[in-house]
């Protein structure tokens, strides 16, 4: 025992001198413990100095500093305040100490040598620490995105931009769909409502790409700007690609944006549709440009002005006015006029308002921007059908079969089979134009109608107004007068004064040696001097139809290559053999001419292809062989109102091989045309044996219009038709009889003062027929039903009408194709069709309903109907119905889910619309009759 107590008494001894060796250590090295301090603490600052070149030059390129790298310099700084602090309270305390008793000097020294070496020891493990941030302090610093620097615009009250943009966004939303087109005019602003989707959708994708793709395609820097995103999306994040300004289908897979992942979200914008569905956009959106407000609103805004002087807002308007609601424009203009004088202002209209001035540069940019349209349409038909039509009046819609014409006489279509193909091809022109917006459809919704946006003809006009094909364009400019001879040079090729009120052409003979297309329509020309035509030899093509000339000057004799010539609807004019002379003539058009009689002289024009003499009310006479010697004719627009010679013009037409197109109207048709005139091989015709109510030339390709008794050859024609008018037909009480084998092709059924038709469809009659045999009259094919091509309806004027059809017939009859019902002045009708017809009426849209004195319901009610029922309608007319109950006269709830507008006026007796529950989630109510048809049409 007593040995383990002397062994833990060594181990206490030791211990206790070796604290004590350390203690004494303190004291003995104090000086040399806070050197060491000073001097670390020298290169702790040194070392500061090298980070903070770091940092600052890091915080020059604009690179994030590393998380920890501020910190440390804070710590830097304490330690260095705080060990110079100590080391100067140290070397004071030695100076305070110095005469002190031993026992005191000893007790400083330690305490200050201990601090010391605990201070070095830290100020050892910070410079470790921060040994890293000499050689790095930051991260490289991310170019900032287009979303980073894009300002928001300002879309208060320009709704719409906001509409389309919310449309836009909605598609980008929509899970089924991946790529979105954005499409429009140049200058309309699909850049900016890019740009505003990408900000909007910052939140909703992990990176968002801005690339400009522009005329030039780089694959290289689309592959670079979308490499980082590409990695993104093929590791299952979600991206947006915007690609801006493309102007020609790009391989996506070959710029490396993976298209395959529905994570990526590719946002095209484009001024040519067809590039857009060439990329397989699944949605594209059209931008329009702004309406005269809201392109108010952000001129405004661009000029920074909401104080006007009258004066001045007056040329402001009209300045906005000239812009064509293109936003590019306006921020041109606007940005260019901002803080000027009124004068400014005043000059720059005048320059607006002049077409071919592009001196200014707010006008050239915006002329130039809408140019690259043109300059980048491969197809040279539609560069020069895009041309031809600047020839027509802004605002002024510009007619298919004109420009085909024309572009006929002036060789714009290599190669042409027919007339027909001609006008495929300006179709397909036309089309192009539309998709690159250079054209757009016109706002009467007519298909064969067009037109073109004011900026867009004042860009035509540029291009036409050089060079050494000039155009001299100043139609529909109110000109009263023949513009002056220093307008003109002997270089225009084309010259278009239509639509003014020019009474007067010169009475002096006009040099224009390369002039090939004359267009003077509709103007008040009464009378043409004999030498007028004398100087322009080479014309190709002469339109002067709707004017007042009673008479053809002898100088037309000159026009040895002209081809297309139209005087249609000039009232006076009867004589017209001198056109016996212009044998190069491929199309002549007299439509509603004074003509009395087709002279001998026709014959000679065996180039011709297209001969138009319809509605010459007082034509009465064509001379027997004349139309048989037009071989090469492939259309024949003929009216003939007597009797007499028609069943021989008929048969002259019918030798015609070439023939493709007729409009022929003659009296008695069943007995005018014969069993073997091979009409039914025509590719269209409309044949009537009235003057036409209605013409469905311009919705059918061939329609009948008939008023006498039918003969089997008009029976024939009656198969293959697809508009049927019966005009004041007295010989039928329904239409089945018309249809003993059937119809593929009908799709409209009019009906006009048939006095004794009862019903449309008669369903004993459709019994009858269907056990009928024989070689005259084959019954009908079982497979087939019934008018199940009927799109259109209209019955007008039927007194004896009570029923339109009474019952289903569902193994023979079907209207399931019926998209409009148009009843007007039925006064024995009691009710449109029953429930059990309607409800097979599945693609019905629209019914008009007017002046039917008895009318007491529109559908009647089954007997034991309770389900629920579905109406397709979309919008309805009740006009004038004095005994009308009900629209639906059942009790059953009723479904309208497309239902939108309907108005109902003068039916007093009118109790409801129905007797049971209505739904109409999306109806508009329009009071005003007037503004309702409107919407309808």
């Amino acid at each position: 025992m007593d040995a383990t107590i002397s062994s833990v008494a060594g181990k206490v001894v030791d211990a206790m001198f070796s604290v004590a060796k350390k203690e004494i250590s303190y004291i003995r090295n104090c000086s040399e413990n806070v050197t060491n301090l000073a001097n670390e603490v020298e290169k702790l600052s040194c070392m500061k100095g090298t980070i903070q070149q770091q940092i600052d030059l890091a915080k020059s390129k604009g690179e994030r500093l590393l998380e920890d790298v501020e910190k440390w310099m804070k710590e830097t700084d304490a330690y260095i305040s705080d060990t110079t602090k100590f080391i100067n309270e140290e070397a004071q305390a030695k100076k305070t100490c110095f005469n002190l008793r031993l026992c005191v000097n000893l007790s400083v020294l330690h305490h200050y040598s201990k601090t010391a070496t605990k201070k070095l020891s830290s100020i050892l493990q910070h410079q470790k620490d921060g040994k890293d941030f000499e050689k790095c302090v930051s991260l490289p610093a991310s170019n900032p995105t287009f979303v980073d620097l894009y300002q928001i615009k300002n879309l208060e009250n320009i709704n719409a931009q906001k509409s389309t943009l919310k449309e836009i966004i909605e598609a980008i939303k929509d899970e089924s769909i991946q790529i979105v087109g954005i499409v429009g005019l140049g200058g309309v602003g699909k850049t900016t409502l890019a740009s505003e989707v990408a900000v909007e959708m910052k939140d909703h994708f992990a990176d968002i790409v801005f690339v400009t793709v522009s005329q030039t395609v780089d694959p290289k820097m689309i592959q670079q700007k979308v490499q980082v995103a590409a990695k993104r999306i093929l590791n299952g994040e979600k991206v947006l690609i915007i690609l801006d300004d493309v102007w020609e289908e790009l391989n996506l897979v070959e710029v490396d944006i993976p298209c395959g992942k529905m994570n990526c979200k590719i946002l095209v914008t484009s001024r040519n549709q067809d590039v857009c569905v060439a990329m397989n956009s699944q949605k594209n959106i059209c931008v329009n440009p702004l309406n005269d407000e809201e392109a108010w609103v952000l001129f405004e805004r661009v000029v920074d002005k909401s104080i006007w002087d009258d004066k001045l807002k007056q040329v402001a308007l009209k300045i906005v006015k000239e812009c064509g609601g293109l936003p590019l424009f306006l921020q041109t203009v606007g940005k260019a006029l901002k803080n000027k004088e009124t004068n400014a202002w005043e000059i720059a209209l005048r320059r607006l308002q002049d077409p071919i001035d592009e001196d200014t540069p707010f006008k050239r940019k915006g002329i130039m921007q809408l140019k690259l349209s043109y300059d980048y349409l491969e197809s040279d038909a539609a560069k020069s059908c895009f041309l031809l039509c600047s020839m027509f009046p802004e605002d002024g819609d510009i007619d298919l079969e004109r420009l085909r014409d024309y572009g006929v006489a002036l060789g714009i279509f290599k190669n042409l089979d027919s007339i027909l193909d001609a006008k495929d091809r300006v179709q397909v022109a036309i089309d192009s134009l539309k998709s690159s917006f250079l054209l757009s459809d016109s706002r009467f919704s007519i298909e064969d109608l067009f037109t073109m946006h004011d900026l867009v003809h004042d860009m035509a006009l540029v291009i036409t107004s050089k060079g050494d094909s000039m155009f001299f364009v100043h139609s529909g400019k109110g000109l009263t007068e023949w513009p002056t001879r220093i307008d003109f040079s002997k270089n225009h090729k084309k010259i278009s004064l239509m639509n003014n009120d020019i009474c007067k052409l010169p009475d002096y003979e006009l040099d224009f040696p390369h002039l090939d297309t004359f267009l003077i329509q509709n103007n008040k020309i009464q009378i043409i001097h004999d030498e007028f035509f004398r100087g322009m030899k080479k014309l190709k093509v002469l339109d002067m139809s709707d004017n007042s000339i009673s008479s053809l000057p002898q100088s037309l004799k000159q026009l040895a290559e002209l081809c297309t010539l139209d005087l249609s609807g000039n009232k006076s004019l009867c004589e017209i053999c001198i056109l016996g002379s212009l044998t190069c003539l491929k199309i002549l058009k007299l439509r509603g001419c004074g003509i009395t009689y087709i002279p001998e002289e026709i014959g000679q024009l065996t180039k011709l292809r297209l001969l138009d003499i319809y509605r010459c009310r007082d034509l009465s006479y064509v001379k027997r062989g004349v139309i048989s010697k037009l071989i090469w004719l492939e259309e024949l627009y003929v009216g003939w109102r007597k009797e007499e010679g028609s069943y021989d013009i008929v048969v002259e037409v019918s030798e015609l091989k070439s023939l493709k197109i007729l409009y022929l109207t003659i009296p008695f048709l069943y007995r005018n045309i014969p069993q073997d005139s091979h009409f039914e091989t025509l590719v269209g015709f409309h044949i009537s044996d009235s003057m036409d109510i209605w013409n469905l030339g311009h919705v059918c390709k061939r329609s009948l219009e008939i008023s006498s008794e039918v003969s089997l050859p008009v029976m024939k024609l009656i198969k293959i038709s697809d508009g049927l008018v019966l005009n004041h037909n007295k010989h039928l009480d329904n239409i089945l009889p018309l249809f003993p084998e059937g119809s593929d092709e009908l799709k409209r059924i009019y009906l006009l003062g048939c006095k004794n038709v009862i019903s449309l469809v008669k369903i004993g009659d459709l019994d009858a027929l269907m056990q009928t045999s024989s070689n005259e009259v084959g019954q009908i094919e079982r497979n087939r039903k019934l008018f199940s091509q009927v799109e259109d309806i209209r019955l007008f004027h039927l007194k004896r009408l009570k029923v339109v059809w009474d019952r289903p017939h569902d193994e023979y009859i079907s209207f399931s194709n019926l998209t409009s019902i148009n009843v007007d002045n039925c006064p024995s009708l009691l009710e449109l069709f029953p429930l059990s017809v309607a409800q097979g009426l599945i693609n019905l849209r629209r019914i008009y309903i007017q002046n039917c004195e008895r009318l007491v319901t529109v559908i009647s009610a089954g007997v034991d109907q309770t389900d629920d029922i579905i109406f397709p309608f979309v919008d309805i007319l009740l006009h004038y119905l004095p005994k009308l109950k009900s629209f639906y006269s059942g009790h059953s709830p009723t479904q309208y889910p497309y239902f939108k507008y309907f108005a109902v006026k003068k039916c007093p007796s009118m109790e409801g619309w129905s007797y049971g529950e209505n739904h109409t989630p999306n109806f508009i109510i329009y009071d005003d009759i007037n503004d309702y048809v409107a919407v309808g049409n």
